[in-house]
C-alpha cells in the first residue's frame, strides 16, 4: 500500500510538471549545435514547412539583459519572438494580467514579462512608466562611457504571465524584431520551434527535420528538453524499488 502511494505521488508529480513544459516547450526545437545563434536559411524554412505533421513553427532570440524599473534593476532573459509563436506554445493560456500581445496594431511593441519578474520590479501592467532594458552592445568597441556600452530601449508591458518559478522569474517576452535591434542581430535566431499537427508521428517528423538542417543543429522533442528532470524522476522510482 506504501509502494503505492508513493508511486502515486510521483505519477501525479510527473504529470503536473510535464504540464508545466508543454506550456513552454514546444514539441520540436531546433538549435545550432555550436554557438548561441545562427541565420536560418529560406530554402531550409521552406522545406521545414512542407514536413507532413508541422502545423507551424516559430523564430525565436534569447539574450541576458538588465531590466530597470524606477529605481529597481533585474537580470532577465528576453525571448524575442514571431507572430507564430502563440500557435506554438500554449503562452496566452497563463496569462495572470492583461494579454499576450507583442504589437499594437500600428506596430507599437510590448513585453510580457513573467509574474516574478514582474513582483521584484513592482511592475504592473496599467502603469505608464516605460520598462528600460539593456543590453551589452557589439559595436560600441571599448568605451570609457558605460551608456555608450549598452543597447538601451524602452517598452510598456500588456500582460503578465504565470507557469512556474523557475520561468515566472528568468523570461520576458519582446517582439523578435524588438529584440534583434536591441542585440544588434539583425537576422539571427537562437531558436526554431516547432508545433506538431494533430495526427502527426512525432518520431518520423523528427528524424525529417533532422534530415533536412543535418548535423551541424540539434533537433530536440519535449523529452530531450528537459532530460535531467526524467532521468530524475526514473532514478527515484528505480530507488523505490
Amino acid at each position: 500500500m506504501a509502494l503505492i502511494i508513493i508511486l502515486s505521488v510521483f505519477n501525479g508529480l510527473e504529470k503536473m510538471v510535464t504540464a508545466i513544459f508543454n506550456t513552454f516547450d514546444p514539441d520540436l526545437k531546433i538549435t545550432a549545435l555550436e554557438g548561441k545563434t545562427f541565420i536560418p536559411e529560406p530554402a531550409k524554412l521552406k522545406m521545414l514547412s512542407n514536413v507532413n505533421g508541422v502545423e507551424c513553427y516559430s523564430l525565436t532570440l534569447e539574450e541576458n539583459a538588465l531590466l530597470k524599473y524606477g529605481e529597481r534593476q533585474f537580470i532577465a532573459t528576453i525571448k524575442g519572438v514571431d507572430d507564430s509563436y502563440i500557435k506554438v506554445s500554449g503562452i496566452d493560456s497563463t496569462m495572470w494580467e492583461g494579454e499576450f500581445i507583442l504589437k499594437s496594431d500600428n506596430g507599437r511593441p510590448y513585453a510580457v514579462p513573467g509574474i516574478g519578474i514582474a513582483d521584484y520590479l513592482n511592475l504592473r501592467v496599467n502603469f505608464i512608466t516605460s520598462l528600460v532594458i539593456y543590453v551589452p552592445s557589439r559595436t560600441s568597441g571599448s568605451t570609457i562611457n558605460p551608456e555608450e556600452a549598452f543597447n538601451r530601449r524602452y517598452i510598456l508591458p500588456s500582460g503578465i504571465f504565470q507557469i512556474e518559478q523557475s520561468y515566472d522569474s528568468k523570461y520576458i517576452y519582446v517582439p523578435i524584431d524588438f529584440a534583434r535591434e536591441l542585440i544588434d542581430n539583425e537576422q539571427g535566431v537562437s531558436s526554431i520551434e516547432i508545433k506538431f499537427s494533430q495526427l502527426a508521428d512525432s518520431r518520423k517528423v523528427q528524424r525529417n527535420v533532422n534530415e533536412i538542417f543535418g548535423n551541424e543543429f540539434v533537433v530536440q522533442n519535449r523529452f530531450e528538453q528537459q532530460e535531467i528532470f526524467y532521468r530524475v524522476m526514473r532514478s527515484e522510482r528505480l530507488a523505490i524499488f
